[in-house]
């Protein structure tokens, strides 16, 4: 399965990734990514339940999140 996922700083997301897989023994990975004035990037996936795809995008909301707080990333 392919999905795209709104994501202006991409090495966070591969942190999460990195975590996530870690983690949870699944096996997202980035393969392809789109910037435009709002970037994406597209994630592969094969070793999952459909609650990993929430639970990812959930755990990156939060870091993001965190990150803002922080004043390391903005708006």
């Amino acid at each position: 399965m392919i999905f795209t996922i709104i994501c202006n700083e991409e090495k966070y997301l591969r942190e999460v990734i990195d975590w996530y897989n870690n983690s949870y023994k699944t096996d997202f990975r980035i393969v392809n990514r789109i910037e435009d004035e709002v970037c994406f990037s597209e994630i592969e996936v094969s070793k999952y339940k459909p609650s990993d795809l929430f639970d990812l995008g959930y755990q990156f909301g939060v870091k993001e999140q965190k990150l803002r707080q922080e004043g390391k990333i903005d708006w």
